[in-house]
């Protein structure tokens, strides 16, 4: 029988958090030990990426609910807006793959989820949002067609219209 190696699914309890190990105390911690309650205060959705022929949960990212400061956008885009304060965004808050399957594209997979589900929300949605812990976080958004925010480097946007156009 065939089936994807990879799948792509809300954490649920069912799921086996432990030995999870990205190489980040902080995340590991998040995961094992927060996660589940901001899940269940509704403070963020966690979707996880299954390793489906061992059952094993390969990484994780946090969506919720998010802003992007007008001033804080490129002049260019922020002209194209409605001078509104703030533009509704969705925000990747933590995003981390188990040091075993780190070097697969499964980052670019769960990046590519979010904007998926940040598109197709209910919700109006601008933007995908994410606060790039270090520089070299910062590069693999940069990578993927992420757009610093003005007077916030570490903080960067991809409008969800660039999604929809590819």
């Amino acid at each position: 029988m065939n089936y994807p190696r990879f799948s792509i699914t809300p954490l649920s309890r069912e799921h086996q958090k432990s030995g999870f190990c990205c190489g980040s105390s902080l995340l590991d911690r998040y995961f094992s030990e927060r996660v589940g309650q901001d899940v269940r205060r509704n403070l963020t959705k966690c979707f996880v990426v299954i390793d489906n022929s061992h059952e094993r949960i390969a990484g994780f990212y946090t969506l919720s609910a998010a802003q992007i400061p007008l001033l804080q956008l490129p002049e260019k885009l922020a002209d194209k807006m409605p001078h509104y304060h703030a533009v509704p965004a969705s925000r990747l808050g933590r995003l981390a793959i188990d040091k075993s399957y780190q070097g697969e594209g499964l980052g670019s997979a769960l990046i590519a989820d979010a904007l998926m589900r940040s598109s197709s929300s209910s919700m109006a949605v601008y933007a995908l949002l994410v606060d790039a812990k270090d520089e070299s976080a910062a590069t693999f958004y940069l990578h993927h067609g992420f757009i610093p925010c003005i007077g916030a480097p570490h903080t960067l946007f991809l409008p969800l219209g660039t999604v929809k156009s590819l």
